[in-house]
């Protein structure tokens, strides 16, 4: 009776062991989620910079300097 009432509490300590790790395994999931959507964004916001810089040299009257920009 002893034996399985140990078995029972190191059953417990390890499921309850198993959830932390599941639970720590899904915050990373969604850490790693948000990363994946950066590059992206970054694009997206260099692009958007480079339309304000053009907006910008328009609204002064003249042409910003020639930049051969690499895009991906």
């Amino acid at each position: 009776m002893a034996e399985q009432q140990l078995q029972e509490k190191q059953f417990d300590l390890i499921h309850e062991e198993l959830r932390r790790i599941a639970d720590e395994l899904e915050a990373v999931r969604r850490r790693l989620a948000v990363l994946e959507t950066l590059p992206p964004a970054v694009a997206e916001l260099s692009r958007l910079a480079g339309s304000i810089e053009s907006l910008a040299y328009a609204a002064l009257g003249r042409q910003g300097p020639q930049v051969r920009r690499r895009r991906a």
